[in-house]
């Protein structure tokens, strides 16, 4: 779990300097001129506009680390991994897909459930 939460980091940090690089300047600058403050400027004017790119490299992340929990079967961590190590090990196709179909279905449902979001915060922007 350390280990996944850690790799994961990269990924996040970075979709999370990016949505923030991303907020125009001229939006900053009315926020400025309005009166607000830092932290202000920040929640009322940055972090909506941030929000969608945080969102999707949240996406990704997830998506990734589900994937990546499989590998932990390799130290022991079991799960859907095991069984397909197990398969892979036994020559077994069925064991194998055991444990791919319900992986891939997590990583689609999961995909879907953050576009969906995404997609109704983009909506509500416009």
């Amino acid at each position: 779990l350390i280990a996944l939460v850690l790799y994961a980091l990269l990924p996040l940090v970075r979709s999370v300097v990016a949505g923030l690089q991303q907020a125009p300047a001229e939006v900053l600058e009315t926020a400025r001129g309005m009166g607000m403050g830092p932290l202000q400027q920040f929640w009322h004017a940055e972090a909506p506009l941030a929000l969608p790119v945080w969102l999707a490299g949240l996406r990704v992340v997830v998506v990734q680390t589900l994937g990546m929990a499989v590998i932990a079967a390799l130290i022991g961590a079991g799960g859907f991994g095991a069984i397909i190590f197990q398969g892979l090990l036994s020559s077994a196709l069925d064991l194998v897909l055991l444990g791919v179909i319900p992986v891939v279905a997590m990583a689609v449902v999961f995909d879907a459930l953050f576009r969906l979001v995404i997609s109704l915060l983009e909506r509500k922007n416009r």
